[in-house]
């Protein structure tokens, strides 16, 4: 009993010095809350001042999603954790996009040029660019546009053998600029009209729109192609095609990519040489036939020209039958009626 008696001091002691001790932690955070320090009130005022989507984990989002996809959600549910890994991997650094080269169009590297053309006190410019390396053309593909270096001029159609060495495939851009106003631009792919094409013509200081054509890869934009695959890397048939009429030139092709037949259509109507060939790379004609010269004559009756065999011999040529007496010479073998 007297050992109890004498403890019940020390109990009442410690229990006073509890209390003491948490009172003067309650008064301290109510101070520190009512009294911040000068650092602590500055970061609430700047934290107040920013925009709802600036105050980081605190939170600011508008949408669920962005707080998740950002990890500050502050609505009560649980966030994604959050890692910190102190190496450059975690920093955010913009990503920079390669640029383009200059001199680069469609996957290829080319080459600029000019022409300078001089006609009395005229001045005329060709800006274009050609190939680089190699002498790729889009096939199936009958006008091709080249520059010879030697000559300095742009040429259109199949290479000569003799001037291979000096032919540059003509692809990107393409101005021509008379007086420092541009006459027509547009643009070739690998050696081919390409996308839109203008022709202007300057009457007074104005320049007047002549024509406007679109391309694609050498052909009419709005023509049928035809193919042989599934593909569609092998073309069979070109039919040309504007505002809705068969307008401009025809190809059709063999499988191996040999041209079979080409000629031209106005409005719908075959006009001029139409010409068929051999399935040989060599473009040997096997006919040429003769059509209305024009759209108007639309009860023309087409005639063969000449007509060769497979080994170019001349079977019918129209004009050495045309000096003979009419019961000696060879009837028309002109299927096409």
């Amino acid at each position: 009993m007297l050992l109890t008696g004498n403890l019940i001091p020390l109990f009442d002691l410690a229990h006073a010095r509890l209390m003491k001790s948490i009172g003067l932690v309650m008064i301290s955070g109510f101070l520190f809350l009512a009294f911040p320090s000068p650092a602590s009130a500055q970061f609430w005022k700047d934290w107040f001042k920013k925009k709802p989507e600036e105050r980081g984990v605190l939170g600011g989002k508008d949408k669920l999603e962005e707080r998740i996809k950002s990890r500050t959600l502050d609505d009560g549910e649980d966030a994604r954790p959050l890692i910190l890994v102190d190496s450059a991997a975690s920093d955010k650094r913009e990503i920079r996009k390669k640029k383009a080269k200059k001199r680069m169009f469609y996957g290829a590297m080319t080459k600029k040029a000019f022409i300078k053309r001089q006609k009395g006190r005229k001045q005329s410019y060709e800006f274009f660019y050609y190939l680089k390396k190699g002498d790729d053309i889009q096939p199936f593909v009958k006008d091709i546009y080249w520059y010879h270096k030697v000559k300095r001029k742009i040429m259109v159609g199949a290479i000569p053998p003799k001037d291979k060495l000096f032919a540059k495939i003509l692809h990107g851009p393409y101005r021509k600029v008379t007086e420092g106003k541009v006459e027509e631009e547009g643009i070739y792919y690998f050696g081919a009209k390409h996308g839109r094409w203008m022709y202007e013509k300057a009457q007074g200081d104005e320049m007047i729109v002549l024509e406007k054509e679109k391309f694609y890869k050498g052909h009419p934009k709005e023509s049928q192609f035809t193919y042989f695959d599934t593909e569609k890397t092998k073309i069979k048939e070109v039919v040309p095609v504007r505002n809705g009429e068969k307008h401009g030139e025809y190809c059709l092709f063999s499988s191996t990519g040999n041209l079979l037949s080409e000629g031209k259509y106005e409005y719908n109507v075959k006009v001029g040489k139409w010409t068929d060939y051999f399935d040989t790379n060599k473009r040997k004609i096997k006919r040429q036939l003769q059509y209305a010269k024009n759209w108007e004559e639309k009860n023309f009756k087409p005639y063969t020209l000449v007509l060769f065999d497979e080994k170019g011999k001349v079977v019918y040529d129209k004009a050495v039958e045309d000096k003979k007496k009419p019961a000696d010479r060879k009837p028309d073998p002109t299927t096409e009626f």
